[in-house]
């Protein structure tokens, strides 16, 4: 091996250094910036401060207020949804069951598709899946109205998919199927993914820890 090779190797081997360092740094850095995104969140209060008038399966007009001094979980849902959406549903409906008891826990599915989801079509929704009860609200609402509210309020929106990026012709959205926790002082206690197994655990935890803050505050 000449001088001028070893020297292009050298070159190389520095370079190869140089990009692993740069690597580590950047995702050291990374997961600082995330812990603190995470303590952020955790220290910053949120509260249900704004409401809006909505319709639920039934044609009834419903609003969030009604819900203080319950605890209630938030979603969304749309009827022509592939498979997810269904997916989310059964998560609630098991915790609904295991606390059985519609005074302590109420369940929200908001459509995220409002313009095709009227009464009717979430009621066929909640029939099919075996979901009707008074403790679950489905709703929808004015399609701008609604999906503004959900974002500004719960952080939950959803985004179009374009045609070259959908599974089927009912693969219409892409959004995350994050559940909010809300207490009975309409603070949002945090989001949760029920198919990640940390975010099911989770939101188990904190909706029971939730529901005993709820009574010790009620004296029972």
């Amino acid at each position: 091996m000449n001088k001028e090779t070893k020297i292009i190797y050298s070159f190389v081997i520095l370079a190869l250094l140089l990009v692993g360092a740069f690597i580590f740094l950047w995702s050291l850095k990374t997961s600082q910036i995330n812990r603190v995104k995470l303590r952020s969140n955790d220290d910053l209060e949120r509260f249900v401060t704004r409401d809006i008038s909505t319709i639920d399966a039934d044609g009834v007009s419903r609003n969030f207020s009604d819900l203080k001094g319950k605890v209630w979980l938030i979603s969304h849902v749309f009827t022509r949804c592939p498979g997810q959406c269904a997916g989310v549903c059964v998560v609630l409906d098991d915790l609904r069951k295991e606390v059985n008891n519609e005074n302590l826990l109420h369940l929200v599915s908001v459509t995220l598709d409002p313009s095709h989801d009227d009464a009717s079509q979430l009621k066929a929704f909640s029939q099919k899946h075996g979901l009707v009860s008074k403790d679950w609200w489905f709703l929808t609402g004015n399609p701008d109205e609604l999906n503004g509210y959900m974002l500004e309020t719960f952080s939950l929106s959803a985004q179009k998919k374009n045609e070259e990026l959908r599974s089927g012709p009912d693969d219409l959205f892409a959004h995350r199927p994050m559940v909010a926790l809300i207490d009975h002082e309409l603070k949002i206690r945090g989001w949760y993914d029920p198919f990640d197994e940390r975010g099911n655990k989770s939101l188990r935890e904190n909706l029971f820890s939730a529901i005993n803050d709820m009574k010790s505050s009620k004296g029972s």
